[in-house]
């Protein structure tokens, strides 16, 4: 018999043909036009932010392996990944050092502390949103603006839908075009990158929960996001089918009940770490479990 050698490596396991590099890549460019809509609508401030996160989590990562005496100081795109989904969910009025040490936590506490790249067991972005608003909350909060400002809020409402879908200057850089995710997403599926079962889940759940809570209108930009971007992520989701409904089911509903009736725009960031946790054992009650019975000796 012919001896071959079997490689084992921990999850995720992806298809042959989409090296890590490959599906890095393809992810940054199908956040391209999320970028494009954040810096459009908040301008240099937006810029400024993304470009922060990014280099701090490449710095950050340098730093790491140099530390753990890896030979290559960057080994993927992943840095690069992070970085621009953590500026995407941050709001422009945060001081620069917010994001910064946002991207720190991120890539060295949530990611490296854990294994690395595949081994952490919780979004890393979500999880440093929540971080960052848990400890410096004054900072975070939106700044209270005067009753002229304020007033203006009631313009809002009268948005168009498709104002609503093509963009508005509301909320944090990434969630203010749900047209330029979806855009991103659909990208992602053509290329195979993701499937659609988490994110549609995820989105039916969050607008039936909004229906049944009394929220009528459509969702925010975050819940888009956090669909495609978190949702899908293979390293804190599952990849067994009936596990990625069942993710984006709970998930989605999670969501909303945070965000309606915790009166947090934050709700689908919080729902996705919250069910991260979850995942090992959706993964198991979801897997084909082979019997093996043993015969008498």
């Amino acid at each position: 018999m012919e001896n071959k050698t079997l490689h084992i490596s921990p999850m995720p396991h992806v298809k042959r043909g989409l090296g890590v590099n490959k599906i890095m890549l393809d992810i940054i460019i199908a956040l391209i036009p999320a970028v494009c809509a954040g810096i459009y609508f908040y301008k240099g401030d937006a810029a400024k932010i993304l470009l922060a996160t990014v280099l701090a989590s490449l710095v950050a990562e340098a730093l790491w392996n140099k530390f753990v005496k890896k030979t290559n100081w960057l080994t993927d795109l992943s840095p690069i990944v992070s970085g621009i989904i953590l500026g995407l969910i941050m709001p422009t009025y945060v001081p620069l050092w917010i994001p910064i040490v946002g991207s720190i936590f991120a890539t060295i506490v949530v990611k490296q502390f854990f294994g690395g790249l595949g081994q952490n067991f919780m979004n890393p972005e979500a999880a440093t949103k929540a971080f960052l608003i848990t400890s410096w909350a004054a900072v975070m909060a939106k700044p209270v603006v005067d009753s002229t400002t304020a007033a203006s809020g009631a313009v809002e409402k009268t948005l168009t839908l498709w104002n609503q879908i093509l963009g508005q200057a509301s909320g944090s850089i990434g969630e203010v075009s749900i047209l330029a995710l979806l855009i991103g997403g659909v990208y992602l599926l053509v290329r195979g990158v993701i499937s659609f079962r988490a994110p549609a889940t995820f989105i039916v759940a969050s607008f039936v929960m909004h229906s049944v809570l009394g929220k009528e209108g459509l969702l925010t930009g975050a819940f888009f996001l956090a669909a495609i971007f978190m949702a899908t992520d293979y390293a804190t989701t599952p990849m067994t089918k009936s596990g990625q409904y069942l993710f984006g089911l709970v998930a989605g509903i999670c969501a909303s009940i945070i965000a309606v009736l915790g009166y947090n725009p934050d709700g689908p960031y919080y729902a996705i770490i919250i069910i991260n946790l979850f995942t090992p054992l959706i993964e198991y009650y979801t897997s084909k479990r082979v019997k093996i019975k043993k015969e008498a000796a």
